[in-house]
């Protein structure tokens, strides 16, 4: 059963429903990480900032858009090198957004275990792979909290896209690929710190909501109005609007994936936005 549902992944793609992988990288991964995944098992990024962590093999679709990318430690490769180079030992990192937890084990592994990371991620089963890859690397200080990041705590209808990846709110509009919905817990990232079920003061908070990014930036400006917590944000066409409320609490903002600024730059683009 497990090589039949590995042969029909690979014939998916190379029928080019996803520009993943080529037909004969899969076939080399099949030898190895991708096979496993097959199979069952566990596998261990080779590369990147989360090189030799282990993940269970449940975390991942080979047909997922970036499963080549996490497979090889190359995800999001500028998001990976500015939590290198701003998430220092015993930090508290905050992963809105976190999928199956890639960046949320890197980030553990940067932080140690004096640090703590949060993941915050609606899907179930995303929520209970991060939980499952944490433990097979050791890392208690990582916590999942099981909702979305938004405005206000309360409840929000989820649109679920058979690739996770892609899972929005309902209020950020139509997906074309939606495959269910259903509602699920929100959170402000305010309320998490005034609860407790932040340890303390972020020292980065990552964010990839599919176009919500608005709305978790308004969830949590008492954390912003502090003064220490810098944001790691993918925009989904919403530049112009994150540049200005940035702007408005006196944060400067970088563009890491090239020169423009952020507000002309492309609707996937990554901003960094650091206090002062």
């Amino acid at each position: 059963m497990a090589r039949r549902s590995f042969s029909r992944a690979r014939t998916r793609l190379a029928r080019g429903l996803t520009n993943v992988l080529s037909v004969a990288q899969l076939a080399r991964l099949e030898r190895g990480p991708a096979g496993r995944i097959a199979r069952g098992g566990t596998y261990t990024i080779p590369f990147g900032v989360g090189h030799g962590l282990v993940l269970d093999a449940r975390s991942l679709s080979l047909s997922g858009a970036q499963a080549g990318g996490v497979l090889r430690g190359l995800h999001e490769p500028q998001v990976q090198e500015a939590l290198r180079r701003l998430l220092p030992r015993g930090a508290t990192f905050v992963d809105v957004g976190a999928h199956v937890g890639y960046l949320t084990l890197s980030a553990a592994r940067l932080v140690g275990p004096a640090g703590s990371v949060v993941a915050v991620e609606p899907v179930p089963s995303n929520a209970e792979a991060i939980r499952r890859n944490a433990a097979l690397n050791g890392f208690a200080h990582v916590r999942v909290i099981e909702a979305a990041a938004a405005d206000r705590s309360g409840e929000a209808e989820l649109i679920t896209v058979a690739d996770t990846l892609w899972t929005r709110l309902a209020s950020v509009g139509e997906h074309p690929l939606e495959s269910d919905r259903s509602v699920v817990r929100t959170v402000a990232i305010d309320d998490l710190l005034e609860s407790g079920e932040l340890p303390s003061l972020p020292k980065v908070v990552k964010i990839d909501v599919e176009g919500a990014e608005l709305d978790v930036v308004a969830g949590m400006r008492g954390l912003l109005a502090k003064g220490e917590t810098s944001i790691v944000c993918e925009l989904h066409g919403t530049n112009e609007r994150f540049a200005a409320a940035m702007d408005a609490l006196g944060m400067r903002v970088t563009n890491l994936d090239g020169a423009e600024p952020i507000a002309q730059a492309g609707p996937n683009d990554h901003a960094l936005a650091q206090p002062g």
